[in-house]
């Protein structure tokens, strides 16, 4: 749990918008949003207007238990962690991230059911029937928002994306049109790195955009076709988060840890072929993400080690984590080189601005 909340903490999009929330919300949170209000209250505890003589004068705050987010997670359902018990960085990311979004949701929607009219019944079908689109070559695909209904908080403006997932069946479908898309949102990209092909974080990406066979698909007329699905990039977040599958399925062993190295650089930039091709999707053509933090697993079982993060602080310093140890590194060279005694698991980057 700490290293999640390291990094979240040194995630300047991510403090920024709960400092905001601090100062422009004037009603009391209470019991509806217990964990947001947690999160405020912990990133409150660190001064962020600390000037680097300042730190050298006082030197390292003592450190402290996170007593509200402990409490506010044990309110969650979803959440069964105690104190000192080991959970998956990954997933116990996915719960905090996705709690609080959620929680931002019923704020949002209590205050629309105050403010807006209902939206009636022939709208909404309308809004989820789907709608063509000119794709490559100016074919026709039908498009599809899987999630139509979901509510923009500033939760999905930080680190929320969008894959566009494509069937393609040559003229197999009802309406006529050989594609059919789905718009799939993401928190974070899960990157297979299980394939021997994979080495780099180019190379992860390629392989979760190329495009598959569908073994066995059957048309709508009980036709057998050939069909193809690829996934791409149709939105960005700010915050793009990276978990490599570190743990894999095998039948013979069980769940075993991927142990290898995954080079992945300082500033990444964006592929073509990873993006869709569409008028939307031109911005991040030359866009570029920085590196600005690596969640690292020790040990060899998913069910156990440890967890340690890098983390770029504003100025450009890099600091390593490991619980209430602290040692700042030298370069991102430090970063970047491979570890004998950890794999990366997690990284973070943010767009350049």
């Amino acid at each position: 749990m700490n290293v999640v909340l390291q990094a979240l903490l040194y995630c300047e999009p991510f403090c920024s918008m709960l400092r905001h929330i601090k100062k422009s919300v004037v009603f009391s949170f209470n019991s509806n949003t217990p964990l947001l209000e947690a999160l405020i209250r912990f990133v409150h505890e660190f001064r962020a207007d600390r000037t680097p003589l300042e730190q050298l004068e006082t030197g390292l705050e003592s450190p402290f238990v996170p007593e509200d987010v402990y409490e506010a997670l044990q309110k969650k359902n979803v959440f069964q962690t105690l104190r000192g018990q080991q959970e998956d960085a990954q997933e116990f990311m996915s719960y905090l991230v996705d709690g609080i979004h959620e929680e931002m949701v019923s704020v949002l929607q209590a205050h629309r059911a105050r403010t807006v009219p209902a939206t009636s019944t022939e709208d909404s079908a309308e809004n989820g029937a789907g709608w063509l689109e000119v794709g490559p070559n100016n074919r026709a695909v039908n498009m599809r928002d899987v999630h139509s209904e979901a509510v923009r908080t500033p939760i999905t403006q930080i680190f929320g994306g969008a894959l566009q997932s494509t069937l393609t069946v040559p003229g197999a479908t009802s309406d006529g049109t050989p594609r059919r898309s789905n718009r799939e949102p993401f928190q974070w990209l899960a990157l297979d790195v299980s394939s021997d092909s994979v080495s780099t974080i180019g190379d992860a990406l390629d392989e979760l955009v190329a495009p598959e066979t569908i073994e066995g698909y059957m048309t709508v007329q009980g036709q057998p076709a050939t069909a193809t699905k690829q996934m791409v990039l149709e939105r960005v977040p700010p915050v793009l988060v990276l978990h490599l599958k570190r743990f894999v399925f095998c039948a013979d062993e069980g769940v075993k840890k991927v142990h290898k190295f995954i080079e992945y650089p300082a500033e990444l930039a964006l592929a073509p072929a990873w993006l869709a091709r569409s008028s939307g999707t031109a911005r991040y053509r030359n866009a570029r993400f920085r590196l600005t933090g690596v969640i690292y697993h020790h040990g060899s079982h998913a069910s156990g080690g440890h967890y340690t993060c890098d983390i770029q602080r504003p100025g450009g310093e890099w600091l390593q984590f490991d619980d209430v140890d602290i040692e700042s590194l030298e370069s991102v060279d430090a970063v970047l080189k491979e570890k004998s005694d950890r794999t990366a698991y997690i990284l973070f980057y943010t767009i350049c601005r």
